[in-house]
């Protein structure tokens, strides 16, 4: 069972995360967590009056907010085990990281900033504080997300270097995708920079090059399935190339429903998310929600 909590506050960035973690617990056994976080009110010894009047303010706010929520999940069919919670904090960071933790919750969601374009993701100060400091997966939802009401997950996609801290990568991502109940595919992707190479080089080079990492990767790729196919859920694999990160993961066929995996850098913390160049550059291109998963090991 897959215990979904989702960052949620009462504006466009909330709903889209909503709708994302509607999608990733699906209408299975799995739990949806709605959590909005408010600011700690100091009440040692006692409230002051003015203190109370404003955590009662707190409450009340917190309160509209999740009555918000529920309102925009009150017209999804079977949807249940749907649970709303505040949660005080000093931050929206920390109140997310520890409402996650109470909770025992396996994702985490949170909404895009509201820079950059529609259908694209944008991270903004909460994100990306939440990426660099939580030990679970975080979800990531684009800009004007929404999932159909009975939208179902479809598939999880893995993006794929071919490096040992990828490989761990997939095996986090095929856990994931059998808590989810969706097929994993794995995705190799590489950028042709223009810049790359010398003009006296010319194209010619470049697509030797090009052609030499796709039979690298292709053969890779064989073997990772090869070694994975007797694990559920069953494994495809694909690859793509373009001159920037938008071109080469427009190379590849997405499903409505699907999610992208990608892995933490290896110059993260252990067992934290933290992002690095290429992953960034990925979530700002991806065409569809991405999962950022923490590193393993």
């Amino acid at each position: 069972m897959t215990t979904v909590l989702v960052g949620y506050a009462a504006d466009q960035a909330g709903a889209e995360a909503l709708a994302l973690g509607r999608l990733l617990k699906g209408q299975g056994a799995g739990q949806l967590i709605v959590c909005t976080i408010v600011p700690e009110v100091w009440n040692h010894p006692a409230l002051s009056p003015v203190d109370q009047e404003y955590a009662q303010y707190l409450d009340e706010h917190a309160q509209e907010t999740l009555a918000g929520a529920r309102s925009l999940l009150e017209g999804v069919p079977t949807l249940n085990n749907v649970q709303y919670i505040k949660h005080a904090a000093k931050s929206a960071t920390v109140g997310l990281s520890e409402a996650a933790a109470l909770v025992g919750a396996d994702v985490l969601v949170v909404g895009s900033a509201r820079a950059g374009i529609s259908g694209r993701l944008s991270l903004g100060s909460v994100s990306s504080e939440i990426l660099h400091l939580s030990s679970l997966p975080v979800a990531l939802a684009p800009q004007g997300f929404e999932a159909p009401p009975g939208q179902q997950m479809t598939r999880l996609s893995c993006a794929y270097a071919g490096t040992e801290v990828s490989n761990s990568t997939v095996l986090e991502a095929l856990r994931l995708a059998g808590l989810l109940g969706v097929p994993l595919r794995v995705v190799a992707f590489a950028v042709r920079d223009r810049q790359m190479y010398p003009s006296l080089a010319g194209y010619k080079a470049e697509n030797m090059i090009v052609d030499a990492w796709r039979e690298r990767t292709q053969a890779a790729l064989k073997r990772l399935q090869e070694q994975l196919a007797g694990h559920s859920p069953p494994i495809s694999v694909a690859l793509a190339d373009g001159e920037s990160w938008e071109e080469a993961l427009g190379q590849v066929d997405w499903q409505p429903g699907e999610v992208l995996a990608l892995g933490s850098s290896r110059m993260g913390v252990l067992a934290r998310v933290f992002l690095g160049s290429n992953a960034s550059k990925i979530i700002r291109a991806s065409p569809v929600p991405v999962l950022v998963l923490p590193k393993v090991g």
